[in-house]
């Protein structure tokens, strides 16, 4: 798809009738909306999603904002007058498979007695400029538009600063924005529909077998669906549990936003935020060390027969005689010279001699070795197990010191933030007391979030072995007679398509995460500075959906990177998204930035400006004048890539003016 035209009436704060075309192909694909904050930058792309869908909301909105589509100034002339209602209208042109398309939907707005706005959707037309065919049934319009986007992944083509922030932080939120972004990709609601009633369908067969089932048989069906309600439960509160963590990380962001009111005590709660980022990493560091150490489990049965080792060992010394236990030289050897009566070094000696004496010892010792060889094979192959074990030994005990340091350091550090908490709560700014004392106890929210989930993918592990266990304990039991085998053979059919189900959903997903994978890490490297790029070798998706970035020698490295490069790692990602659900490295669709740069340092600003445009058909930019500085309009003059570019500027209340410009009339630069 590229967007020719964008045509608002009415819409949100752009009063009356005002138009923007967009940049693309050869004439440039860079559209540059240059706008501050409240002026309409949002409104632009949520005009797009209103046109092309039909939806007055967008991701980012929480539930309880009223969002009002029609221009309030219109409205409040309409309440006024005559009462009639504003109809607010968008106006789409854009080309698809280099075929020409229109798309145009309005809805009606009116004020009611209490003064708040009642909006409906009034009309919907799509036209083949083409071929002159036109489209007015809303449900026809829609599927045309899902074929050539899928409205489930069309948030890939648009994310903004708070999107980007999102997903630098280590925190439930993150891991759901992953994994709904990956489960949109898959796009199976069809197949997990299926699944859904496979499983109904087995439960109904469960219980029929139970009503044909007697003694231990009975007691382990009622077992599994025993299993299978909890499994069910647990699914459902680790929903919820990532629900209301995403809900505190979004309350803690509003709030973080409310503190830097206070300049005054910025101090302190820039200590705060360093040590929480410090907190954040040591966790992290911890966590890395206490999965080392679960991983070493599977060693440590073998450490046990250490001491056994040393037993053989003592009872083949004894056996075999320490004093020739190093000889290793050759027999043959020894023979050739006594008949020789030549050493090695070339010198003669009699057979009386000392040397001859000493090289019949040495014969003597190496006949023994020879004979007993099985035995020194044995204990060659003991003492190599013992050196195993004692570095095994070696290693645990490193590991367990290093878990030991990183707890304490955990530890230090909340009593650090405990400390500068309670000294925030001593301020007499009533406010930012209040606002102090709410950022606790999301905090703290937040953090019994992590470790509930944590304690609940537990119980569903241990649960996950319950059902293996019973699964096999049926079927031990079974009973094949009559129609409580047929009942046995239907759930046993049953139970073998959805684990068949259950595979290819993990194939699927699994190659979406390669795939994602693979295409973050290029993008990655190619935004990073030189340095990051030495030290980075890869982006990781975990399982339980968090982003993890590895270094060039495997370990786990995201604690240990800078805030400006964890944003450039959202930033690869979310592209990466947008790739895979574009079908292409090179996307067909446009892409929408709002206010990306954030933190971002020169270097990794300038490779994004220069990367953008090489991985999408058009590239809109919305920014803020901090963030579209001198630099960055020079850089965009020299690439030639900017089509059109446009200021929005704000004439009254709720009215905001788009004016077409030039980089240069903007910067000043001739």
């Amino acid at each position: 798809m590229i967007l020719k035209s964008l045509t608002l009436q009415h819409f949100r704060q752009f009063y009356g009738t005002q138009k923007l075309t967009f940049g693309a192909n050869e004439d440039g694909a860079v559209t540059v909306i240059l706008g501050e904050n409240g002026r309409g930058k949002t409104g632009i792309y949520r005009a797009i999603i209103f046109g092309l869908y039909g939806e007055q909301r967008l991701e980012q909105d929480s539930n309880d904002a009223n969002v009002t589509l029609a221009n309030t100034k219109a409205l409040q002339a309409d309440f006024e007058g005559v009462k009639k209602g504003v109809e607010a209208k968008v106006m789409i042109e854009f080309q698809h498979t280099g075929v020409n398309y229109v798309i145009e939907r309005s809805l009606l707005s009116i004020m009611d007695e209490s003064g708040n706005p009642v909006e409906r959707v009034q009309k919907v037309t799509l036209t083949n400029l083409d071929s002159k065919e036109v489209y007015e049934d809303e449900m026809i319009v829609n599927d045309w538009m899902d074929n050539i986007l899928d409205r489930r992944v069309k948030g890939y083509f648009f994310f903004d600063g708070e999107r980007i922030e999102r997903l630098t932080r280590a925190s439930v939120e993150q891991r759901s924005e992953i994994s709904s972004g990956i489960k949109n990709l898959l796009k199976i609601d069809h197949l997990v529909k299926a699944r859904q009633v496979l499983v109904h369908l087995q439960k109904q067969t469960i219980k029929q077998l139970e009503k044909h089932s007697t003694g231990d048989y009975k007691k382990c069906l009622q077992e599994k669906v025993e299993i299978e309600d909890k499994l069910d439960a647990f699914a459902r509160k680790k929903e919820d549990l990532l629900s209301y963590g995403s809900q505190q990380d979004h309350q803690l962001a509003k709030i973080e936003k409310d503190l830097t009111r206070y300049e005054g005590k910025m101090s302190e709660f820039d200590k705060r935020a360093e040590i929480e980022a410090q907190l954040e990493k040591e966790e992290q560091e911890a966590e890395y060390a206490f999965r080392r150490l679960q991983e070493f489990n599977s060693k440590l049965p073998y450490m046990l027969a250490k001491n056994t080792l040393y037993a053989v060992k003592s009872q083949i010394d004894a056996y075999l005689g320490a004093e020739i236990e190093d000889v290793s030289i050759s027999i043959d050897l020894v023979e050739n010279l006594l008949n020789d009566l030549t050493c090695i070094c070339g010198d003669t000696f009699k057979k009386d001699s000392s040397q001859y004496q000493a090289l019949q010892s040495l014969k003597k010792a190496a006949g023994y070795k020879l004979e007993k060889a099985e035995y020194f094979d044995l204990k060659a192959n003991v003492m190599k197990l013992i050196g195993f074990l004692e570095d095994k030994e070696n290693q645990l005990q490193h590991l367990l010191e290093q878990l030991e340091r990183e707890q304490q350091e955990v530890e230090d550090l909340k009593v650090k933030l405990d400390s500068l908490n309670r000294k925030l709560k001593e301020t007499k700014i009533d406010d930012l007391y209040r606002l102090n004392k709410e950022r606790e106890e999301v905090y703290e929210n937040r953090i019994k979030v992590k470790y509930q989930l944590q304690e609940l993918e537990e119980q569903m592990h241990e649960l996950h072995s319950a059902k293996e266990q019973n699964e096999l304990a049926l079927a031990s039991l079974k009973v094949k007679s009559g129609v409580h085998k047929q009942l046995v053979e239907k759930q046993e059919e049953l139970e073998k398509a959805i684990v068949a189900m259950d595979k290819l959903l993990q194939e699927f997903e699994k190659d979406v995460i390669s795939e994602l994978e693979s295409l973050s890490t290029q993008n990655f490297k190619y935004l990073l500075d030189e340095n990051g790029q030495r030290n980075i070798k890869s982006v990781q998706v975990e399982d339980d959906y968090s982003l993890e970035v590895l270094n060039v020698y495997n370990h786990p490295f995201l604690a240990n990177i800078s805030q400006g490069q964890r944003q450039v790692l959202s930033l690869s990602f979310i592209t990466a998204l947008a790739q895979v659900a574009g079908g292409n490295d090179t996307l067909e669709m446009p892409l929408f930035m709002d206010t990306p740069f954030g933190r971002l340092s020169d270097k990794h600003q300038n490779n994004l400006l220069d990367f953008i445009p090489n991985v999408c058909s058009q590239w809109v930019l919305l920014v803020t004048d901090r963030e579209f500085s001198l630099t960055e309009q020079e850089q965009f003059i020299n690439s030639g890539q900017v089509g059109k570019f446009y200021k929005l500027i704000s004439e009254e209340a709720s009215t905001t003016k788009i004016q077409e410009q030039t980089l240069e009339m903007v910067g000043g630069i001739v």
